[in-house]
């Protein structure tokens, strides 16, 4: 769900550069930012399934 929040915020934000709504030096650190904050979630989102897993695999 946290993904795809940030991926519907870096869509519009892309958008918004895209068409000019709004100057690209207004918009451009916020879109950079969304773009690490799904580098950070995916990454943590592998890990816990990964830990997920080997904790499964250990209790058989």
């Amino acid at each position: 769900m946290v993904q795809e929040e940030i991926d519907e915020t870096s869509h519009w934000l892309n958008l918004i550069i895209d068409s000019e709504m709004l100057p690209k030096s207004k918009v451009q650190d916020l879109y950079e930012e969304s773009i690490e904050l799904r580098r950070i979630t995916t990454k943590a989102i592998i890990t816990t399934k990964a830990k997920i897993e080997a904790s499964e695999r250990d209790k058989s």
